[in-house]
């Protein structure tokens, strides 16, 4: 549990960032559907919530059987409060607690970056730099390159020497030099070991174990052009004839079908681990890390021209698979015909990462799929005709209250992003059909009647996609 956070809005988990032990009073539970029970229930366990504690005995007078059932199918924890209890003090007691633990282990992370700093002065490397993080975190830890070879490792005095069979059972992060990943550092701790602070001194050895490298193992001219290659695409101005002359310099067949991949954690790199051998499945792939929390690359895909779109469904899977982190962010480009086409996939992709300023999503995303908002939020001039085709669109839906207008909305959304199939929108929505109808002939009603097969359809569907990025 990172947080203590009480609301009585049925629809708070995308509103949530995860580990948060949600408090509410009932009210609005107890005049919940059986569907929405569970759907409160699902989301919150979804958002990775720690757990929801429910206030019984004024208007719920139990905790309702639809949610428990939900919970207790999705491992998820719900404590009963069977008397009043004053929130805000529970809040103000636990979360004060909680801030005092993350200054401790915050001190702590800037003692081990001053330690680590001072073996690096004092001639240092890798060994060195590895050694003081373990006396530091009473962790295994090792260092492997960019193939999975061991650089080094460290083991905590009066215990065994690591056993390594690769980097499964630990955490791992990534480590780049000049954008070029280069090494993966891997903590391996004991059960009991405190894992937020874990995670905050691999970052503070990370930036030491980069320095340390950057002397005694700097990237070769592959990698440097492999990562080059990336930030031409990446750039500004468009490069073709370059981008053809580094991708033949690297192996890279000029006619050969490319796709963009571009990923951003929130949090840690460690949230990045493993991501290039999912890549690497699909093709040759070419690397760089514009920030330590940022990956961009490109693929060249081993299929023909032909064959290239079925291996895109093929990626979107892979990596919807390993990202099990709601903190990070990843997105995919379109397959294009030819590696001149690199920056246009790779531009796809960047645009469907969060904004900065806006709040962070996580998640995998298909530029192909957000091709609409891409282009209707591209600049301002852009985004001002958005904002209207809005308002103009949804203009009564958006007078409701907060909930029920974003109840209706995303109602309508999945309904139109299904094709206007009813069946499938209410299994994406986890509703029943009936409940779906409902909520469908609200928004309806607002919207002055059924759009569906008239010309509204298309400028609605339009407004849609737009409205949470322009409101």
């Amino acid at each position: 549990m990172r947080w203590i956070h009480s609301s009585e809005v049925l629809t708070i988990a995308p509103l949530l960032r995860g580990g948060e032990l949600l408090l509410t009073g009932g009210t609005t539970l107890a005049h919940a559907s059986a569907d929405q029970l569970r759907s409160y229930a699902r989301g919150l366990a979804e958002r990775a919530v720690a757990g929801v504690a429910i206030e019984t005995g004024g208007e719920l007078s139990a905790v309702p059987p639809a949610l428990l059932a939900e919970a207790s199918a999705l491992g998820f924890p719900v404590v009963e409060l069977r008397r009043v209890v004053p929130f805000v003090e529970v809040a103000e007691v636990i979360n004060a607690s909680l801030v005092d633990d993350s200054v401790v282990r915050l001190r702590s992370a800037g003692v081990l970056s001053h330690a680590m700093s001072g073996s690096l002065a004092d001639g240092g490397g890798v060994q060195e730099v590895l050694d003081t993080l373990v006396r530091h975190v009473v962790a295994g830890a090792a260092l492997f390159d960019a193939v999975g070879r061991v650089i080094a490792t460290s083991s905590p005095e009066g215990r065994p020497e690591l056993e390594l069979s690769g980097c499964e059972g630990g955490m791992e992060a990534p480590l780049a030099i000049r954008g070029v990943p280069t090494a993966t550092l891997v903590l391996y701790p004991d059960a009991e070991a405190d894992v937020a602070l874990l995670e905050l001194a691999q970052d503070r050895a990370v930036e030491a174990l980069q320095l340390a490298l950057l002397r005694t193992r700097p990237p070769g001219t592959q990698e440097l052009a492999a990562s080059e290659l990336v930030r031409l695409a990446a750039g500004s101005s468009a490069h073709p004839q370059r981008i053809r002359r580094l991708g033949a310099s690297l192996g890279f067949p000029p006619d050969a079908p490319v796709v963009a991949v571009a990923v951003q954690a929130a949090r840690t790199p460690a949230a990045l681990r493993g991501l290039d051998s999912v890549l690497a499945r699909h093709g040759r792939i070419a690397v760089d890390m514009p920030s330590p929390l940022a990956v961009h690359a490109l693929i060249s895909l081993r299929a023909s021209q032909r064959a290239a779109s079925g291996v895109r469904p093929r990626l979107i899977a892979a990596l919807s698979e390993w990202c099990t982190d709601d903190r990070t962010a990843v997105a995919i480009g379109p397959v294009l015909p030819e590696l001149a086409d690199a920056a246009a996939s790779l531009r796809a992709a960047t645009e469907c990462l969060p904004r900065p300023g806006c709040a962070f999503s996580g998640g995998v995303a298909d530029a192909t799929e957000r091709g609409v908002e891409r282009i209707l939020l591209d600049d301002d001039a852009f985004r001002a005709s958005a904002e209207q085709l809005v308002r103009e669109q949804l203009g009564l839906l958006l007078t409701l209250r907060d909930e029920e207008r974003d109840l209706l909305l995303t109602t309508l959304s999945s309904y139109f992003d299904s094709g206007f199939n009813k069946t499938r929108a209410a299994a994406d929505l986890h509703l029943q059909r009936q409940s779906l109808y409902s909520r469908l002939q609200r928004a309806f009603d607002l919207l002055g009647g059924d759009p569906t097969g008239t010309p509204r359809a298309l400028p609605l569907h339009l407004a849609l996609r737009a409205w949470r990025e322009v409101l």
